[in-house]
């Protein structure tokens, strides 16, 4: 007998005599003969008493008495597949969900059926079913995960750990399982925005260090995708030892010189080196507008407004209208250093 149904057919036996009793009268005996009833009930203390075959024998006399009982066609169900029966099995239980539609527990053996007997397509079906009859019971969602990450159903399987959050929140489990799909798709962008998400609901976390350290070829790159996530989440003293861990790796990347010299002066510290990195950014990639920029800010925050007004005059003819209109960091900075010269 197969371990997984046996564990359904203790849990049938757990059942008491008055709820078979119950379920028993949910089908109509012909010419008002009780007998298929009697039969169940018998039937059902057999199993109780772990006399499978009896219990088997006597529940098919109450299917044959009424057919359209399916609380006798869930117990026999087990009992089937028990004997290799399977295809009957799941005729009786696609009947029993036909007759019973709103049976939580028909359609779970249904869909157990049709896993077991290698329909994973009808069982995922049955799953997302019953997910949209009962939305609260999270476990099905558990189960659809394991369904569509067996079957390598990446989008679905996307879809599935979604709506999982939207009920339970943003784990690192989760965040894990959607960032593996990406990692297999390369997908950068989505691998920042997941673990940005998940640094917005718990901004201590070490999961994004350990993963990226372990995905990305360049620690460099690693340490400067980690001090944007954790300033983004607000952590800016861990954003500035990632960036200070990058220029370790990479001390002459104009990139990383420019946002650790930008982000320096957003919160008014440390200028004068926030200045050397800027310029050095600037020597290493000239006419760069965004770096310009950087420059003007935080000379613009040292008080010095006429040299800021310079290197700004210098980012306005390098972008084209359109890009200005799409940067309000950028029209923001522009105003104020023109404000301060203006009242000079």
């Amino acid at each position: 007998m197969r371990q997984f149904f046996l564990s359904i057919l203790f849990l049938l036996l757990a059942v008491t005599t008055a709820q078979a009793q119950k379920a028993a009268k949910g089908g109509k005996a012909k010419d008002g003969d009780d007998r298929a009833v009697f039969y169940f009930l018998e039937g059902q203390r057999q199993m109780q008493a772990r006399n499978l075959d009896a219990a088997f024998e006597l529940f098919n006399y109450s299917k044959q008495l009424d057919p359209d009982n399916p609380a006798v066609l869930y117990y026999l169900s087990p009992l089937n597949v028990a004997l290799q029966r399977d295809s009957v099995a799941t005729v009786d239980m696609l009947r029993a969900t036909q007759l019973a539609p709103d049976n939580y527990w028909y359609l779970d053996l249904l869909a157990k059926l049709h896993f077991s007997g290698n329909r994973p397509e009808e069982g995922i079906e049955v799953l997302e079913k019953m997910n949209a009859r009962w939305s609260d019971k999270t476990e099905l969602l558990y189960m659809l995960i394991d369904a569509y990450a067996s079957q390598h159903k990446a989008d679905s399987l996307l879809s599935a750990i979604g709506r999982l959050e939207v009920k339970e929140g943003k784990t690192e489990q989760t965040t894990l399982e959607k960032i593996q799909i990406y990692v297999q798709r390369a997908d950068v962008k989505s691998i920042y925005e997941e673990l940005s998400a998940l640094l917005a609901v718990n901004p201590n976390s070490q999961m994004p260090v350990q993963l990226l350290l372990s995905i990305l070829r360049e620690k460099k790159d690693a340490f400067n995708l980690l001090g944007d996530l954790y300033h983004q989440a607000g952590n800016d003293d861990r954003a500035f030892q990632y960036y200070d861990s990058c220029l370790v790796y990479s001390p002459d990347d104009p990139t990383v010189l420019n946002n650790y010299a930008y982000y320096l002066s957003l919160y008014q510290r440390d200028l004068d080196t926030a200045e050397e990195m800027s310029r050095r950014s600037n020597d290493l990639s000239p006419d760069n507008p965004t770096f310009l920029d950087t420059l003007a800010w935080i000379l613009y925050n040292k008080g010095r407004y006429e040299e800021a007004k310079q290197y700004m005059d210098r980012v306005e003819a390098l972008m084209k209208e359109e890009e200005k209109q799409a940067s309000p960091d950028v029209l923001e900075h522009i105003q104020k250093i023109n404000e301060k010269v203006k009242e000079k």
